[in-house]
């Protein structure tokens, strides 16, 4: 073969690539969009039950099976157009609308144009020979979710979808002209036959979802596997896109190696999978080992999956459509489960969930692999995708060498008293209209002039909440250390952000008894110029407020913790009013409370955009004293900030 020849072979996979990876990516940002416009907009801004918010969610999902009836109707071509085109259109209006209401139908339109793609494009990839298809399917997917971690990387994990201005814009804006622009080169036969595969060729379609949802969670979470790696926000970044790179390598493997299809190998993947999931929040360098492998293996699973799947038995797309559909429910079945379990006891327990998940993906490849047990596949090899993934990876290596290069060095000057203290419960950046802005919260930390601030309902990677980790990107924008603690697994719980030097830190677990979510105290000692170090205890109490019992049970374990100690302040959203029997305690234990030392007026503090108690407190020992207490009124949370001025006790 000629190079001329071989140079256009190139560029014709190339292309072909792009159609793929760019609708999986924008799909997953409207995923990204539309889970928290229904935990947090129908939920806490409509306040609308959970009735309603499986109803919204469902919506979308359960459009994906017209796909077949929705290709019979217009043709391939057309139905191509509409679904691909129709997610790039609403993922650029999603980008210039910053209305929540209007934000959560365009997701809900956008996820039903991104469910019905993926049927249509599966049958139209293979109606073009299977041998072409299946890298394209497979190796389509896994690009697109490395491009999607990618450009959220170099955003600090805040989506583009929350950026305002015309770079983000623009951004989108291009990737939508590009699918368009391939949909425009896309070669449509004259004449396509519907071509369709029985249940049991249809059948390895099933894990998309599972693999999907493993990866949403846990492979892709930045934030989770800063936390569970111990490493910092850019070095995480680097890590998610060598396990990406890992990903490609293994499905290559299997495109090109199609006699390690076998099912032994499968059910010990399954089973790999099922442990690595169980374990992936057991903090230490295992957990990265462990990510690497696992991307190894899903990548060589997909590449079993697609090769597996053989529509040309049957006409129609119809058990394509209902399969793929299947595995998108089973998508939302389970990350409405792991999340809905945080508001409701469910009887399996919430850790369980995520391994059913890889299970299900694992024993898809095992039932598969036995299937084709004695087919002869065709081994192929794709190194363009190889190098696209590579390049991926330069990408975030030059990210994180510019962000060692360039990081400011935090000012380590011990502090002086008097000095100001803030608590503030963020809802995960969320404001009180349903829209994340983190940037409003930065804005109001910076207004306060809190040199130590304590923060509740704290984000590193919940899909309900956006994905963003939010701490990481806090500490970056205010140039600050900071140090944090998961109370419900390890992506959600308490912060401390600070610029004076810490002398030492650790967190303790509160009872849960019975309740869903899990709390903690997070404590941290900060060392003060010309005196002993001040000791912050920053904590969130249980938040059903009839459920007083649970409070009476956490709060002996703070005291317990705090036994008496000189030079400590006790911070954080107690969830209790004034006068409950919880915060007799703490007053009986002999702290002060800051408020009612120095504040003026009830101190209400949620909610922001309608008060009617005060819930978040500042206490402190005998030997230091509040100067002054004050709230910053915003609507950045729906909590206010509370802060004091503390000094030494005259």
């Amino acid at each position: 073969m000629n190079n001329s020849k071989r140079s256009k072979i190139k560029t014709t996979t190339l292309v072909s690539f792009v159609l793929p990876v760019l609708t999986v990516t924008l799909g997953l940002q409207t995923l990204r969009v539309l889970f928290p416009s229904i935990a947090v907009y129908v939920r806490d801004t409509l306040d609308l039950g959970q009735m309603m918010l499986a109803i919204y969610a469902f919506i979308p999902f359960l459009i994906g099976f017209l796909a077949a009836i929705l290709r019979r109707l217009v043709g391939p071509r057309l139905a191509m157009w509409l679904t691909a085109g129709g997610v790039g259109l609403i993922r650029i209006a999603e980008q210039v609308v910053v209305s929540p209401g209007i934000d959560l139908w365009l997701s809900i339109v956008g996820t039903a144009f991104f469910v019905l793609f993926l049927p249509i494009f599966v049958a139209h990839a293979y109606a073009g020979g299977k041998e072409a298809a299946a890298p394209r399917l497979g190796l389509g997917i896994l690009l697109g979710v490395a491009l999607d971690s990618t450009i959220r990387g170099l955003s600090g994990t805040l989506d583009l979808s929350w950026i305002p201005g015309l770079l983000p814009l623009g951004i989108v804006v291009v990737m939508v002209a590009l699918i368009l622009w391939s949909l425009w080169v896309e070669p449509f036969p004259v004449s396509e036959a519907p071509r369709g595969a029985s249940w049991w060729e249809a059948f390895p379609l099933l894990g998309f979802g599972p693999y999907l949802l493993i990866q949403a969670v846990i492979v892709q979470n930045q934030g989770w596997i800063a936390e569970v790696g111990g490493l910092s926000s850019a070095a995480s970044f680097l890590v998610l896109s060598i396990g990406n790179l890992l990903a490609v390598a293994g499905s290559i493997w299997g495109f090109s190696r199609p006699q390690t299809f076998r099912p032994s190998l499968a059910l010990v993947i399954a089973i790999y999978l099922g442990l690595a999931t169980a374990y992936a929040d057991q903090p230490g360098i295992t957990f990265t080992v462990t990510l690497f492998v696992s991307q190894l293996l899903m990548g060589w699973g997909l590449a079993l999956l697609t090769s597996a799947h053989t529509p040309t038995s049957r006409p129609g797309i119809g058990r394509t459509t209902v399969l793929l559909g299947l595995s998108m429910i089973l998508f939302l079945l389970m990350a409405f489960l792991y999340y809905i379990s945080l508001d409701i006891a469910l009887p399996i327990p919430r850790t369980a969930i995520l391994p059913i998940v890889a299970l299900i993906f694992g024993l898809t490849l095992f039932v598969t692999s036995i299937r084709i047990r004695g087919s002869q596949i065709a081994a192929q090899r794709n190194w363009i995708s190889l190098i696209v993934a590579f390049s991926l990876v330069l990408v975030s290596l030059l990210y994180w060498i510019g962000m060692e290069a360039i990081a400011r060095p935090m000012s380590r000057a011990a502090p002086t008293l008097p000095m100001r203290v803030m608590t503030y419960n963020i809802h995960s950046a969320y404001n009180v209209d349903g829209r994340q802005d983190p940037e409003e919260i930065a804005r109001v930390i910076e207004e306060s002039g809190a040199e130590i601030i304590a923060l509740q309902e704290v984000s590193r990677g919940w899909l309900i909440n956006g994905s963003t980790d939010l701490v990481s990107w806090l500490a970056r924008r205010l140039d600050m250390h900071f140090l944090f603690k998961g109370t419900t697994g390890p992506m959600w719980g308490n912060a401390i952000l600070t610029r004076a030097p810490i002398v030492d830190h650790g967190s303790g677990a509160l009872p849960a008894d019975g309740a869903t979510i899990g709390r903690g105290y997070l404590w941290a000692e900060i060392y003060i110029h010309d005196r002993d170090p001040i000791q912050i205890i920053a904590t969130h109490l249980h938040h059903v407020p009839e459920e007083i019992s649970v409070r009476l049970a956490q709060v002996p374990v703070l005291l317990q913790y705090w036994d008496h100690a000189s030079s400590s302040v006790l911070l954080g959203d107690f969830n209790a009013i004034p006068g409950d029997p919880d915060m007799d305690l703490i007053l009986q234990a002999g702290l002060i409370d800051s408020w009612t030392e120095a504040g003026s007026g009830i101190g209400y503090t949620y909610a922001s955009n309608d008060l009617y108690q005060r819930i978040d407190w500042i206490w402190h020992t005998e030997d230091l004293a509040a100067l002054d207490a004050e709230l910053l009124s915003s609507t950045a949370s729906d909590h206010l900030p509370l802060i004091i001025t503390l000094d030494e006790a005259k």
